[in-house]
Parts: C-alpha cells; sequence; structure tokens
C-alpha cells in the first residue's frame, strides 16, 4: 500500500513539474524560406531547339524587422508618472471587453436609476457642471471600464471631487497649486486646469484597470530578447496554440493581460505588441520575388509554346502550373518547397488580416 501510494505521489508531482515547465515551454516561430532545398541542375529546350543545361537560382537573404520598434528615450523624458502609467493601459481590450455601451445606453439604461438613488436636485448640480454625456464620453476615450452600473455610479460620484479641485484651482495662488501638481507628480508645465484635470482623470483611470485586472483578469509575462525573440512566459498559463496567436499575430487571450519585458527588465507599454507577423510579411515579399525571378530566368522556353505566348500576365497558381508543365511534369523539389511556403505564408496573412486587422 506504502509502495502504490508513493507510485502516485511522484506521478503527481511529475504531472506538476512538466506542467511547470510546458506552460513557459517557448518554440519561437521559425522563417519558412529557409527550407527551399538545393537546385538540381537540369535540361530545357530552347524554341530553336537546343537543349541547354539549366539550374534555379534563389534569393534568400533579406533583412528582417524587429519584432516591435522601440520608443524613442526623448519621447519618454517628456511625459509625466500617470502618462507613463496610463499608456501601459490595454485600451483596445478595455473597449473590447469592458465599455459594451454607448452613452446614450448607458444613460437610457442607468440614469434613473442612479437618480432614484441620490434624488433629484444633487446629480442635476453636477450635471450643470459637468454634463453627463461629455463626461461619460471623455471618460470612456480614455479608457474607464464601464461594463455594470457601479461603474457608472462612481464614474458619476467622482464629478464631486473634480468640482472641488476644479473650483480650488481657480482661486488658489502658485504655491497651492504646486502643492496640487505634486500630489501627483506632476510637473510645472502642467498649468491649466485642462492639463491637470485630464492627468487626474488618467489617475483614476489607472486605479480602476489595475483593480480590474486584480478581480478579474490573469496576468502573463513574456520576455523578449534584444527585440528578436521570446525567451519565457512566467505566470498565467497559454496553450500551444495561445501563445502561437500571441506570438505571430500579437493576439491576447480572452481573460489574461499580458505584459512584455524586455531583456534589461523594462516594461513595454501595451500598445507595442511584439509580434512575428511583420517578419513573415518580408518573408512572403521575398517569397513573391523568387517566383517572378523563376518566371523570367524561364521566359525563352515560355515562349517556346504559341498558347503560352499569348499569356501577358503570371500571376503564382499560374506560373507555378507553367512551371511545373515546362519541366515535363517532373517538378523539381525546390519549386515544390517554394510553392508549398508561399502557401504558408498566404495562410498567414490572411489569418493576420482576420485576427488583427478586423478585431
Amino acid at each position: 500500500m506504502k509502495k502504490f501510494t508513493l507510485l502516485i505521489f511522484s506521478i503527481l508531482i511529475l504531472g506538476i513539474i512538466s506542467y511547470y515547465f510546458y506552460s513557459r515551454l517557448v518554440i519561437n516561430p521559425t522563417p519558412i524560406l529557409v527550407n527551399i532545398p538545393r537546385s538540381i541542375p537540369h535540361e530545357h529546350v530552347t524554341p530553336e531547339g537546343e537543349s541547354i543545361e539549366h539550374i534555379h537560382t534563389y534569393e534568400l537573404s533579406f533583412d528582417q524587422p524587429k519584432l516591435y520598434k522601440e520608443i524613442p528615450t526623448s519621447e519618454i523624458e517628456k511625459k509625466h508618472p500617470i502618462q507613463l502609467e496610463w499608456e501601459r493601459i490595454d485600451l483596445d481590450m478595455i473597449r473590447d471587453k469592458y465599455q459594451p455601451f454607448t452613452v446614450s445606453e448607458m444613460k437610457s439604461k442607468w440614469y434613473q436609476v442612479y437618480r432614484n438613488e441620490f434624488g433629484t436636485r444633487y446629480p442635476t448640480k453636477l450635471d450643470r457642471a459637468y454634463p453627463q454625456e461629455k463626461w461619460l464620453k471623455q471618460n470612456l476615450e480614455l479608457g474607464q471600464p464601464l461594463a455594470e452600473y457601479m461603474d457608472y455610479r462612481v464614474v458619476m460620484q467622482r464629478r464631486i471631487y473634480m468640482v472641488n479641485r476644479r473650483d480650488l484651482w481657480r482661486v488658489v495662488g502658485s504655491d497651492k497649486k504646486e502643492a496640487m501638481r505634486n500630489s501627483l507628480q506632476l510637473p510645472s508645465h502642467i498649468d491649466t486646469w485642462r492639463e491637470y484635470e485630464e492627468a487626474y482623470l488618467k489617475f483614476w483611470i489607472i486605479a480602476s484597470y489595475e483593480s480590474l485586472v486584480a478581480d478579474k483578469m490573469e496576468v502573463v509575462s513574456a520576455y523578449i530578447v534584444n527585440q528578436e525573440f521570446f525567451s519565457k512566459f512566467m505566470g498565467g498559463w497559454l496553450s500551444r496554440k495561445e501563445k502561437y496567436d500571441l506570438m505571430v499575430y500579437g493576439v491576447i487571450p480572452d481573460g489574461k493581460i499580458i505584459v512584455y519585458y524586455k531583456s534589461d527588465g523594462e516594461i513595454l507599454p501595451p500598445r507595442i505588441k511584439p509580434r512575428y507577423y511583420e517578419r513573415y510579411m518580408v518573408e512572403l515579399d521575398q517569397a513573391q520575388k523568387n517566383v517572378d525571378k523563376m518566371i523570367t530566368d524561364h521566359q525563352d522556353f515560355f515562349q517556346s509554346s504559341k498558347r503560352e505566348r499569348r499569356r501577358t500576365k503570371l500571376e503564382n497558381p499560374v506560373a507555378f502550373s507553367l512551371l511545373k508543365e515546362l519541366h515535363w511534369g517532373e517538378y523539381p523539389d525546390d519549386l515544390q518547397a517554394l510553392e508549398r511556403a508561399i502557401s504558408k505564408l498566404e495562410k498567414i496573412r490572411t489569418d493576420g488580416e482576420e485576427k488583427i486587422y478586423k478585431r
């Protein structure tokens, strides 16, 4: 019995260890064009009937873009701490998942409930100072989660504090304004109420976002080495497909927050989504250039056929069909590999158009 229990315990521990390492295993997407085999010398017949030896040559070297573009240090240094923290918010995710209603829909759905809770006079005064349509629109644009009545209630009640701060800003001297700025770690060039107001709104929205992440989202840390490749994932678990979609298309799985880290441990802003997609599009462009090169190299052989001489434009499917026909039905391995590579890259392109641009 003890041996059986020990066996079960060992299997359990092994499973936990395997799960831990698998969830963090990183297999970066690899280039596709590198798998084109070397062309074997073969013969073609010219229009004059001359048999000549021929070999296919390819241009397979090209500059690969980085997984993301750095933000210039000079641009970062101009921003105050609240602005930098606010820029770390994934606004696309917030708008997609936590802003399901328009301003008019929220007003129709919740305003009467709000007035019933606080009476009619009190909200009306706030409406005069901060009209709710304009106030809600501003909060939505800045990334405030507004999915439930309590979100709406909190945002509407914030107007009380904002009115008090506005009235104070209007009457105090420069030393008091400096103290108000210091409370938010704002620089001295924030010298108008509108700038201060926006900074305060972003301060609240940062707090709402952090609360949302803590309550409802699972955080996954992704580490990028020298803008070149993913080195590891830490935190929440990602399936193999989720890792692939994240690395190739920058698609963040539902219920997850991805925090990207550079080699030096610095966090990247959420608007920067490292991905391989642009690399594959450069590969696709290079692959298509190789098809054009094959057509050019074989142009004299195509002209030996009256039927093919009538063709003025050779698209890829037609080109491969003609190349196959020209090689007497013996389709060389290198051309087959090039055709497969283009097929894979085209699929990545079309999938990317769906996953990236239609979200």
